[in-house]
């Protein structure tokens, strides 16, 4: 949505005379620079969304362990968002007069603020299919909801600024972090849980890892987690005798 902004912009940050002094990078530099700015920001973005989901669950943050497959999910997805903004920029661009062009720090922070919109939106779509189905609201959405207003209204009143564009640029970014975080913790209370008894205790399964099985202790009455940890082997007689149903929730 902010990708279609009615300001024109330069085709340079600074003022032209400025330009001679710039080294322009090879296509070797930015196809590295974009390769490591998308794996670390996966990692960032895998790393908030199972904290989210731990924190709801009630379990140190010390067991976490990230799932690769997440991780190369998220690669995959910011290089198809990639390729998809170069076709854009390169379908607008064609008959554009070169005074119309962007310049390199707006095509960042526009690219960020369409990921950010996508996944802010994502997120929303979340939250009503839960209201709708349980009548409960997820009254953590308002603050995603705030700061992402915020952000944007910046971001529209960046216009030719190189380090206000620099700026929005980072705050999407963390935008996009906070929206993996509480799209952890939206997960946990929307997945369909599965319920088990260890020695007549109701226990939920939340996680996998490598060796282990992570179980939290589950409150019938409130309908949340109790702050009980089990954490058993895979190969465990206790996980062999336990058999987990999906835990009928209230409609």
């Amino acid at each position: 949505m902010a990708l279609f902004s009615d300001k024109k912009n330069s085709a340079a940050d600074d003022h032209p005379e400025s330009g001679k002094d710039i080294i322009p990078m090879s296509f070797v530099q930015i196809v590295l620079l974009i390769c490591l700015f998308g794996g670390c920001l996966s990692y960032l973005l895998s790393a908030a969304a199972v904290t989210g989901r731990f924190i709801e669950y009630r379990i140190p943050l010390f067991l976490m362990e990230l799932p690769v497959n997440i991780i190369c999910g998220l690669i995959c997805f910011l290089f198809l968002a990639v390729l998809a903004g170069l076709a854009l920029q390169r379908s607008l661009s064609a008959d554009a007069s070169p005074k119309s062009v962007l310049s390199r720090s707006q095509k960042i922070s526009y690219f960020l603020s369409l990921l950010s919109t996508l996944g802010f939106t994502a997120y929303c779509c979340a939250v009503l299919v839960h209201f709708f189905k349980t009548n409960v609201f997820l009254s953590e959405c308002w603050y995603l909801v705030f700061l992402y207003i915020c952000v944007l209204v910046l971001h529209f009143k960046a216009r030719k600024s190189s380090l206000a564009h620099m700026f929005t640029s980072a705050t999407f970014v963390l935008i996009l972090i906070v929206t993996a975080f509480y799209s952890g913790i939206a997960s946990a209370k929307i997945e369909n849980k599965k319920l088990g008894y260890v020695n007549g205790e109701p226990f939920l399964l939340v996680g996998t890892q490598d060796q282990n099985y992570i179980l939290v202790g589950y409150d019938v009455t409130k309908d949340r987690a109790n702050g009980k940890i089990v954490i058993l082997p895979r190969q465990s007689p206790v996980m062999e005798r336990t058999v987990f149903s999906p835990l009928r929730t209230k409609r």
